[in-house]
């Protein structure tokens, strides 16, 4: 196959063909990255069905686009939802996840980010933080720190910016209750480590206001925060204000690994990508 980035729809679907002429036969999901397949493998039959990176969601979409037209019955993909950007008629046989993406899917599911953050942190700390807060969980500061990120992201793709909002450095741009971030400080911090950036900090004032209108319209702030922000944010929380030592990588494993039977049950995708193979859920799933 070719190289991780270059890798195209035709290049996925020969590789899914390879793959369907070897002699053992299963059902296949083509996954948009290798985090959505670590967070399905352990649920999954694996002698039934594997999982297949396609390393970006233009190749999967076009490979199960393929798919759909050979009328194949043992492949399908699972999608990032993200906010619907650019988003065409999805096929049949691609599932699109429940959140903005398998890891917003993961952390906005059942009690796993709590579990997580009790696991790793002083528990008297995180309970006054949120009692203080008049927060019930920690997905509700973390949510708060994100959403603007998300705003940004989405202006920054409509707009073609050329910002750079992932890997945002909430440590620099938090609020000090934990309500937000600093929107010009967020701009600003994306301008800079953008390497094709268009806009200049002249031009932050107007990002802020365009961003901060966005927010007024927004009913569920959850759709538009991304897992890499979600867990950013949280990892700050837990290192800055709960005692924990964490990054935002290690995290997001922690958060994989604490995604349980019981909280994929209740997944829309765990009910959608048998019907996408064609295939009881019994077959498909471990448990």
């Amino acid at each position: 196959m070719t190289m991780q980035s270059d890798l195209t729809g035709d290049d996925l679907f020969s590789y899914v063909l390879l793959l369907r002429s070897g002699p053992t036969a299963r059902k296949y999901i083509l996954c948009e990255g290798d985090s959505d397949c670590a967070v399905l493998d352990p649920h999954l039959e694996e002698s039934f069905c594997e999982t297949l990176p396609g390393y970006g969601k233009s190749s999967v979409l076009d490979a199960i686009k393929i798919v759909e037209q050979q009328q194949m019955r043992d492949v399908a993909a699972l999608i990032d939802r993200d906010w619907g950007k650019g988003q065409t008629p999805i096929p049949t046989v691609a599932v699109q996840t429940d959140h903005y993406d398998i890891d917003a899917t993961v952390f906005y599911s059942g009690d796993v980010c709590r579990r997580v953050v009790y696991s790793f942190c002083d528990r008297a700390t995180v309970r006054l933080f949120l009692q203080t807060g008049g927060w019930s969980s920690p997905v509700e500061p973390a949510t708060l720190l994100a959403f603007p990120v998300g705003i940004l992201r989405k202006l920054n793709h409509e707009n073609g910016w050329g910002l750079r909002f992932s890997d945002t450095p909430f440590t620099e741009v938090a609020l000090h209750d934990t309500t937000g971030v600093d929107l010009e400080k967020t701009v600003l911090s994306a301008i800079s480590r953008g390497k094709k950036s268009r806009l200049t900090q002249s031009d932050i004032p107007a990002v802020v206001a365009l961003a901060r209108s966005e927010m007024k319209n927004v009913g569920d702030p959850s759709a538009y925060c991304c897992g890499h922000d979600l867990n950013a944010a949280l990892s700050y929380l837990m290192s800055q204000k709960w005692r924990a030592r964490m990054n935002r990588r290690t995290l997001e494993r922690a958060m994989r690994a604490a995604f349980s039977c019981k909280e994929i049950a209740a997944t829309k995708i765990r009910a959608e990508l048998p019907v996408a193979l064609r295939c009881p859920p019994e077959d498909l799933y471990i448990c």
